[in-house]
């Protein structure tokens, strides 16, 4: 082996190693997530203000608003993000937004259905939470990319046209993304098998040229 492909073995092990640690790590840090105690953002005792990178969220959501960022492959969303509103009920008011990561394209339509049922909802006369329709989540909660960052605060700011003070105190830079145990396990076990993979061919790369 020349240099040249020494140097590509070696970097492409180096890739492999650090990139298993650290699906590995995010593996395990995903798994203690999903371990904890689950939030229900629709508990009046629960203070959104507290909710922290890391916090295990499940719920029915009765209200949704609509997608704010998405990716797109072929001209087909893959991915989308929607808003989460905080109805306070004795206010009759909106008070605080955080972000819902949708992964799976088969929930597409049930999201759709749903900020559509919430739109009536709000501008009905009925002050109570609709409970008709609702789409239930189970994950972590994460801290925005900075690209659907600047998506969600341009629709809160601009098309929802909401004062800064609101948009400001509110959750809009955090969002869920679901999570499931077994699949945080999965990573775990990817990372792991990544990681001793690489140690393991370089190491005995290395034993057999001493050899």
């Amino acid at each position: 082996m020349n240099g040249l492909n020494k140097f590509r073995f070696y970097l492409m092990m180096l890739l492999l190693i650090i990139g298993g640690a650290c699906v590995m790590i995010f593996g395990i840090k995903t798994s203690s997530s999903m371990s904890k105690d689950p939030i229900d953002l629709n508990d009046p005792d629960v203070d959104w203000s507290d909710i922290e990178v890391g916090d295990h969220v499940e719920m029915d959501l009765p209200i949704l608003l609509d997608c704010f960022a998405r990716y797109e492959k072929d001209g087909k969303d893959t991915q989308r993000y929607y808003c989460i509103p905080r109805y306070e009920e004795d206010e009759l008011s909106i008070t605080d937004f955080i972000g819902v990561e949708v992964k799976d394209q088969s929930l597409f339509s049930s999201y759709d259905d749903l900020v559509e049922d919430s739109w009536n909802w709000w501008n009905s006369a009925d002050t109570s939470l609709p409970s008709s329709s609702t789409v239930h989540i189970d994950g972590v909660v994460r801290e925005l990319p900075s690209e659907q960052l600047k998506f969600f605060e341009e629709y809160l700011r601009d098309d929802l046209e909401l004062n800064d003070d609101l948009v400001d105190d509110s959750q809009y830079k955090l969002y869920i993304t679901p999570e499931t145990s077994k699949g945080s396990a999965g990573l775990t076990i990817v990372g792991a098998i990544m990681l001793v993979a690489g140690l393991g061919i370089t190491g005995f790369s290395l034993t057999r040229r001493r050899g």
